[in-house]
């Protein structure tokens, strides 16, 4: 049979029983529309989610650290592990080799400072005190205020009121600059370049600090070019470059130094965190560079070489979110251990994600089942009703396999029928829900601009080539498979039976 008789019966049939094709295709539109619909609104979730993890300056940074025996992923490590500390020279081999990291800065070092109302060392004034007075100013330089004063004696409570008044604690964590700033932007206000030796970044409250109190300000630039006193209090532990570090007995910031040294550092840049909930004494929002970590280190232990020196965990930061994988894998293949919180949730999200459409797309596939017994039934009955055309299309010379062929064929395009139908279908509600979500958040002001700060400005599920040809083929597939019976059944119809019955 030529291909154009082929197409002549095939746009009759269609033509004459276009009703009972479209009922039979039915099924396939509803399988395929759950199943495009539920995958289209979990990409774009999905995708949303991601994006807005990935606008924000924390996902382009990751903690670095290096292992003594080389482990690679957090989840190969069992124990504590041992870790080596990374020396400058160290760092700049890092910075060669990976030219997409823009800033790399010690981590988890935590200096604690008396912020002094004037310039009498807070150190002095404690070893001047009577015993009872020692431990009263060890709770209140560990922030507890509330020592209750009826248990000491008058020069005690006079001690207590001169501690509090003038040795304030304030508690310092190091991070790196690009990030911190990057994160604190929007409440930014000052010099937005790295500060310089004797310089500082401050908080404007600081919780329960109230730092703008100090200086009887009103707004965070009442703040800038201020010059405050500081006096270091604890160093971060310190260590050697290369040196091997058992994690579970280090310290952070414990280490008391016992040398007074009085600093005067002007602020240069303040953090307006007065809407904020931070409760605690806002070590997160000061910002010092590296060299003071290091004067305190050689204040507490004077004998200790700072050139030498070695972090145990470092910020790193890259230049842009979509360079971070080719990073982390180039440090794993030296052996060392970068940990991505933003990969690990973004991962989190994309299995999360996944497992919901395979849930929902079982739904479809339900339907999908359920419409191949439809096309049986159909398909069957076609055959029963044109038995005199098979039998005359056979007296003219067509072979089973062309009878074959037109019935499958009739089969395949109740599946493409279904599938246009049903992607139509999608699409549409698709374009709808889009619409519904930019009118939502465009009429709430507020929502609007927490979601910008998330790059986000409406909601569209996503239909990406592959799905759709993906829905294509199981359509197909499925109808292909229940056409096979009927067209077997009517390729071995004898024309002889057929026409003497008729």
């Amino acid at each position: 049979m030529t291909f154009g008789s082929f197409t002549l019966i095939l746009r009759r049939q269609f033509t004459h029983k276009w009703g009972r094709f479209l009922l039979a295709s039915g099924g396939i539109m509803i399988g395929i529309w759950a199943i495009t619909l539920t995958s289209s609104l979990s990409l774009g979730l999905s995708n949303t989610i991601i994006k807005a993890i990935n606008s924000q300056p924390s996902a382009k940074e990751f903690s670095l650290s290096r292992t003594s025996d080389g482990k690679t992923s957090f989840l190969d490590i069992t124990e504590a592990p041992k870790i080596v500390a990374i020396g400058d020279a160290e760092v700049n081999t890092i910075r060669s080799k990976n030219p997409d990291i823009v800033g790399i800065s010690p981590a988890n070092n935590i200096l604690n400072v008396y912020q002094l109302k004037n310039n009498e060392s807070c150190i002095q004034l404690n070893k001047k005190a009577t015993a009872q007075e020692a431990v009263l100013a060890v709770a209140i330089a560990n922030g507890d205020s509330q020592v209750d004063a009826t248990k000491l004696d008058s020069q005690s409570q006079s001690s207590r009121s001169d501690l509090i008044d003038r040795c304030k604690t304030l508690s310092i964590d190091s991070k790196e600059f690009s990030s911190f700033y990057e994160s604190n932007r929007t409440k930014w206000s000052g010099k937005t370049s790295k500060p310089s030796d004797n310089e500082i970044v401050v908080c404007f409250k600081c919780g329960s600090l109230d730092f703008y109190k100090s200086f009887d300000a009103k707004e965070p630039k009442d703040l800038l070019n201020k010059e405050i006193t500081l006096e270091y209090q604890s160093a971060p532990e310190a260590h050697q470059a290369d040196q091997i570090v058992d994690t579970l007995n280090s310290s952070r910031g414990s280490n008391q130094i016992t040398q007074s040294k009085i600093i005067n550092p002007t602020i240069v840049a303040v953090i307006d965190d007065r809407e904020s909930n931070s409760f605690g004494g806002g070590n997160t929002n000061f910002y010092f560079g590296e060299n003071y970590y290091k004067e305190a280190i050689k204040l507490q232990n004077p004998n200790f070489d700072t050139s030498k020196i070695g972090f145990t965990s470092y910020n790193v930061v890259v230049n842009s979110y979509d360079n971070l994988n080719k990073v982390l894998d180039s440090l794993k293949a030296d052996k060392y251990l970068p940990i991505s919180l933003t990969e690990s949730i973004v991962n989190g999200v994309k299995i999360f994600f996944q497992v919901v459409t395979i849930v929902l797309s079982l739904l479809g596939l339900i339907a999908l089942i359920a419409s191949v017994f439809g096309i049986i039934n159909v398909m069957t009955i076609s055959v029963l009703e044109r038995q005199k055309e098979i039998g005359i299309l056979k007296s003219l010379g067509a072979k089973n396999s062309d009878i074959f062929s037109i019935f499958l064929l009739e089969s395949a395009l109740l599946g493409l029928l279904g599938w246009i139908l049903g992607t139509g279908l999608a699409v549409a509600m698709g374009l709808i829900l889009s619409a519904v979500s930019k009118a939502v958040i465009n009429s709430n002001p507020e929502w609007k601009t927490n979601l910008e700060t998330l790059n986000i400005q409406s909601f569209s599920p996503e239909f990406p080539w592959w799905l759709l040809l993906g829905t294509l083929f199981i359509a197909l597939l499925f109808t292909i498979l229940s056409g096979v019976f009927p067209a077997v059944k009517a390729s071995k119809q004898n024309p002889v039976d057929v026409l003497r019955a008729e």
